[in-house]
C-alpha cells in the first residue's frame, strides 16, 4: 500500500508544480520566485517523466491490489495530475498559436469590416471605442510599407509575423497584461528564434524560443541565462488611432486574426472563443479596472511618481529610463528636447492624430518643429527611437526598471 501512495504522491507533486509555476492563472493564488519558476521551466522534462513515471508505478500497484484507493477517488487523482500537466505544459501553446511565420493582412478598406465586427470586444480601457475610427493600434513601418496590429486581434497569438526592416527580419509581440507591443529580429548572435508564449511574470509576457529551449522576457528581449546581455533588436513602433493610420498610410495593411467559424471547425471555434472572449478578455480586464490591484497580484506597486495605472511611454537608451505621460507632454506644449542616455532626443506629441513619437536629434540645436514621420521644419529628416514604447502600464514598466526616471525635461 505505502507504494501506491508514495508514487502517487510523487505524480502529484511533480504536476503541481508544473501548474504552479508554469500555468499563469495560479498566480492568482501562489507566486514562486523568478528563480524558482525558471528552474521549474528548465527543467520541465524531468519532472513530466518523472511524475509520470511514478504515475504508472501507482497505477500498476492498485491493478494489483485495488483495495489500496476507491476507484472513483484514483479517478480523480489521474485527472488531476491530467489537469496540472495539461495547463502547465501544453495549455499555454494552444492558446497562443504562434503567428510568426504566416499571418492575414489586408488593405485598410477590407479591414473596417473586421474591425466593426471585433468593436465590443477591441478596448481594454475604461470606455467603449465610439467607433472603428477610434481602435488604437501599433504601427510597425517596414521595407514594404506599414502594417497595424490592434489589441484584440494581437491578444491571441501574442507573436505575429511583421516584415522586413534593412532587410532584416522583424515580429510584433504583444502582452496584454502590459498593454505592450514590442517589434523584433527573432535572432540573438545568429541564432535564428522561434518565438512561442511560455508564460507571464510580473504582469509581462516570457517568450520561449523553440529552437533552443530558452525563456525570453518581452520587456527584456533576452534569453534567461544569457548573461551576456545579448537581446533581440528592437524596432520603432507607433500607437495611434486606427483613423490616423488610414490617413498616414492609405496604402498600409492590418493585421486580421478572426476566429474559426463553426462550421470550418467547430472545436477550435468554441475554443477559441472560449480563450479570447471569456479567459484573456476578462483576465486582461483586470488591469484596466480602476483601483491598485494588478490583474495578477505578482507585483508591489511602491514608486507613486505616477498613477498606478498611468499609461505611459517609455524610453530606453543605454540603460537610462525615461518615462513620459501623455498629459506632460502636452502641458510642455507637446514637445520635448531631452537628453537620454547621452543622446539627444526629441519627443512630439500631434494631437490632431492623437499620436506621439520619439526621434534621435543629431542636429545640434533644439528641433522646434517636427512631423509625426520625423521630418523638421528645416527639411531635416530624424531617425525614429527604436525602444519607445507606448501607453504601457506604469507600475509594470517600473516594477521591470526602478531606476526609472519620470517626466524628465
Amino acid at each position: 500500500m505505502w507504494v501506491f501512495w508514495a508514487a502517487m504522491t510523487i505524480a502529484q507533486i511533480g504536476a503541481f508544480v508544473i501548474f504552479k509555476d508554469l500555468a499563469d492563472i495560479s498566480q492568482w493564488l501562489m507566486q514562486s520566485r523568478r528563480q524558482f519558476t525558471m528552474a521549474v521551466w528548465y527543467n520541465r522534462k524531468v519532472i513530466s517523466i518523472v511524475s509520470l513515471v511514478a504515475l504508472l508505478i501507482s497505477l500498476s500497484v492498485w491493478w494489483q491490489y485495488p483495495e489500496v484507493c476507491p476507484s472513483a477517488f484514483l479517478a480523480f487523482l489521474v485527472l488531476l495530475f491530467i489537469f496540472n500537466c495539461y495547463s502547465g505544459l501544453l495549455n499555454p501553446k494552444w492558446m497562443f498559436r504562434s503567428q510568426q511565420n504566416a499571418a492575414k493582412f489586408v488593405s485598410v478598406n477590407e479591414a473596417r469590416d473586421y474591425m466593426q465586427r471585433s468593436l465590443r470586444y477591441a478596448h481594454f480601457g475604461p470606455d467603449s471605442y465610439a467607433s472603428v475610427d477610434d481602435i488604437n493600434v501599433l504601427v510597425l513601418e517596414t521595407d514594404n510599407g506599414a502594417y497595424a496590429y490592434s489589441d484584440y486581434y494581437l491578444l491571441q497569438p501574442h507573436v505575429v509575423k511583421g516584415d522586413t526592416i534593412d532587410n532584416e527580419e522583424v515580429v510584433m509581440t504583444y502582452c496584454g497584461l502590459t498593454n505592450l507591443g514590442i517589434a523584433y529580429s527573432p535572432l540573438i548572435q545568429d541564432q535564428k528564434l522561434d518565438l512561442t508564449v511560455m508564460s507571464q511574470l510580473k504582469n509581462n509576457l516570457v517568450l520561449c524560443d523553440k529552437n533552443s529551449g530558452e525563456a525570453i522576457q518581452q520587456l527584456w528581449g533576452s534569453m534567461e541565462r544569457d548573461e551576456s546581455g545579448r537581446s533581440m533588436k528592437e524596432w520603432p513602433t507607433i500607437r495611434m488611432p486606427f483613423s490616423s493610420f488610414a490617413q498616414l498610410y492609405p496604402d498600409g495593411k492590418v493585421f486580421i486574426n478572426e476566429i474559426a467559424r463553426f462550421d470550418e471547425n467547430p472545436l477550435l471555434a468554441l475554443w477559441d472563443r472560449l480563450v479570447r472572449h471569456v479567459m484573456m478578455l476578462w483576465g486582461v480586464g483586470l488591469n484596466w479596472i480602476d483601483n491598485e490591484k494588478p490583474a495578477f497580484p505578482t507585483v508591489k506597486y511602491s514608486d507613486r511618481r505616477l498613477p498606478m495605472k498611468e499609461l505611459v511611454y517609455a524610453i530606453s537608451i543605454n540603460d537610462d529610463h525615461v518615462a513620459y505621460s501623455k498629459d506632460f507632454v502636452i502641458a510642455q506644449g507637446n514637445r520635448i528636447n531631452v537628453v537620454i542616455g547621452g543622446e539627444d532626443i526629441v519627443i512630439n506629441y500631434d494631437a490632431k492624430l492623437d499620436t506621439l513619437t520619439a526621434f534621435f536629434n543629431r542636429t545640434g540645436a533644439a528641433v522646434t518643429d517636427i512631423d509625426v514621420f520625423g521630418k523638421t521644419d528645416d527639411g531635416l529628416q530624424l531617425d525614429r527611437v527604436n525602444t519607445l514604447k507606448s501607453r504601457l502600464f506604469w507600475f509594470i514598466f517600473v516594477e521591470f526598471y526602478p531606476d526609472t526616471d519620470v517626466n524628465r525635461v
